[in-house]
């Protein structure tokens, strides 16, 4: 009995601790995305995701590659989105398969002006992305220059200086750098670059949870609930 006891304890202290820590998930955004102030979409929409299901979640800002690397590794327990596929890579990774966020890796220009047309034309210009973000990492080959920046702020400052020609990054998060750093005469090229849907990924020590996500951001989207998260952020940068 004695020993059935500390079991028992030992279990509701695991519990306990788990339920003070929580979930410890990466991300490589900006505003609108994830902030400091945890108001971004994903912020509001995790939040709200996991409050329904009585879990914590602490979302914290991690470079793009090293945020993959620890989350793999189990140091942290996973990653808020990234594009399909990325378990190829990254085996310890498992993809909640319903969908988070759909997004548009889109071409910022000040000077050059054409039809965004793949990959290929792309090829005569300087071109800025960031470093880790690996769809654009794989696509983006040949050009007269690659240059890959830690942030997104130093990424847009290249631009501005005209050190680089091109910067490609997810629409919203270029629009927030241009309009906070009160940026003029930068344009969008059209149409996007690459677009997609975009996961949540856990460490393998929480598969059990994946199927319970899943359901409940299906839930959220069918309830509205998904939406009005997302549209009351994206209010704040007119498009």
């Amino acid at each position: 009995m004695k020993r059935l006891q500390c079991l028992l304890a030992g279990l509701l202290f695991a519990c306990a601790v788990h339920a003070e820590t929580g979930l410890v998930l990466n991300t490589s955004f900006f505003s609108p995305l994830t902030s400091p102030a945890h108001d971004g979409a994903l912020d509001l929409f995790y939040a709200e995701l996991f409050r329904r299901l009585g879990l914590r979640v602490e979302i914290q800002p991690s470079p793009a590659e090293r945020g993959l690397l620890n989350a793999n590794s189990g140091i942290d327990d996973g990653d808020v989105a990234r594009v399909l596929g990325i378990e190829q890579t990254y085996r310890n990774l498992l993809r909640v398969p319903e969908p988070v966020m759909y997004y548009q890796m889109v071409v910022f220009s000040r000077h050059a002006d054409f039809s965004v047309s793949g990959p290929d034309s792309l090829r005569p210009y300087d071109v800025g992305i960031l470093t880790g973000w690996k769809i654009l990492e794989r696509k983006i080959v040949g050009t007269r220059s690659l240059i890959k920046l830690e942030t997104g702020r130093q990424l847009f400052a290249m631009l501005d200086k005209d050190r680089i020609d091109l910067a490609v990054i997810e629409k919203l998060e270029g629009m927030h750098f241009v309009q906070s750093m009160g940026l003029q005469d930068i344009k969008i090229l059209q149409p996007a670059l690459v677009e997609g849907d975009w996961f949540l990924y856990l460490h393998k020590k929480h598969a059990a949870l994946v199927p319970k996500i899943a359901a409940e951001i299906r839930r959220m989207k069918q309830d509205g609930s998904y939406r009005r998260i997302f549209d009351g952020v994206l209010r704040r940068y007119p498009q």
